[in-house]
């Protein structure tokens, strides 16, 4: 049927209650199930992130006559106080979202999602952004009907089906020995497995930060993901410690055959210890030896600009990917301003 003869799409959008323990669990399974996985968009994050001070989370589901799923999206508004006195900026992030069925009638379930968030992210946040984790036609093209601008973001993603061996063979020299290094002075890797493990981890992370003049999110997601995510099998948060002293963390997450790695810290011993490569590459085999299909770095910056974590992530020997993130800026000036101040606090 064409024109008048179409039968109309019937779908119904809602936002889903943090107390929806049944919803959650089913866009958790949507997006585990779905083609392009995202650990983001499951209901365990949208509960880590309900936990976290400074956060807030949405979660979006659309059901066709039905009752089944054919799109979901979960975003997170991130707050942040203290660039301009007396003033709270926040932004909204979605990263591998929305998910959707194949399809006219899962992407108008996607679009009408997105058009729900961008409504409500309106008001509050200076911009609303997206970071696709995988080369999803659909999704892009989406993205892009529904006002978001694309612009280039890098990535390393690593094909952990090859196995060790093999990985360790596209490793770049300086890589090779960097870990050669780290295991010959005899580094120790523990999982963080307390309340003070997790107090030690995050001391780990915000030294790390403060030396880069990058902002980290408060203890409380560190908290929420190991009391959460790490009982699910959903996240690893490992530690190194060089003679009894702990030098360097790291946080990845783990879902659906991917395994993402997302907070990363080091003292200055740990730097001259390659804890932070040494660490990295733990979880790489870890997830080879797991049965993991695919390690993604989480981001490695604009290409236009000099970027150290890009070059740190490239020795690994991945796949350099180019998948945009796609934003849509709702407060332009106050936008401007907050880019121009936060350059010269980075410079200072």
């Amino acid at each position: 049927m064409t024109g008048a003869d179409a039968k109309p799409m019937e779908f119904k959008t809602t936002t889903i209650a943090a107390s929806d323990d049944k919803s959650l669990a089913e866009i958790s399974e949507f997006a585990f199930r779905h083609n392009y996985p995202s650990p983001f968009q499951s209901g365990e994050l949208f509960k880590v992130y309900s936990k976290t001070k400074g956060c807030k989370p949405i979660a979006l589901i659309a059901r066709d006559s039905e009752g089944e799923i054919i799109a979901s999206l979960v975003a997170t508004t991130f707050m942040d106080a203290g660039v301009l006195a007396g003033t709270l900026l926040s932004h909204v992030s979605v990263r591998g979202g929305p998910l959707f069925v194949s399809g006219k009638e899962g992407i108008a379930g996607g679009a009408s999602l997105l058009r729900r968030l961008l409504t409500t992210a309106k008001g509050e946040s200076l911009y609303t952004r997206v970071y696709p984790l995988f080369d999803q036609p659909d999704q892009l093209s989406l993205l892009k009907e529904s006002g978001f601008i694309r612009e280039d973001w890098l990535n390393y993603q690593i094909d952990l089906t090859t196995g060790e061996q093999v990985l360790r063979g596209k490793l770049t020299k300086h890589r090779r020995k960097g870990i050669q290094k780290a295991e010959d002075l005899g580094l120790e890797v523990v999982d963080a497995s307390s309340v003070g493990d997790i107090d030690t981890l995050y001391s780990l992370l915000f030294e790390s930060h403060a030396r880069a003049k990058i902002p980290l999110q408060d203890k409380s997601l560190f908290e929420a993901i190991h009391g959460l995510l790490v009982p699910e099998g959903m996240a690893k948060m490992i530690m190194a410690y060089s003679g009894g002293k702990p030098v360097a963390a790291r946080v990845a997450l783990s879902f659906s055959g991917i395994v993402y790695d997302w907070y990363a810290g080091s003292t200055s011993e740990g730097e001259e210890t390659n804890a932070n490569e040494f660490l990295a590459w733990r979880l790489i085999t870890w997830g080879c030896e797991s049965g993991y299909r695919l390690f993604d770095f989480g981001g490695a910056g604009l290409p236009e600009e000099e970027y150290g974590p890009r070059e740190f992530k490239r020795r690994f020997g991945g796949q350099l990917v180019n998948l945009g993130r796609y934003t849509v800026v709702h407060k332009p000036k106050m936008l401007k301003m907050i880019q121009n101040l936060y350059k010269v606090r980075r410079r200072i």
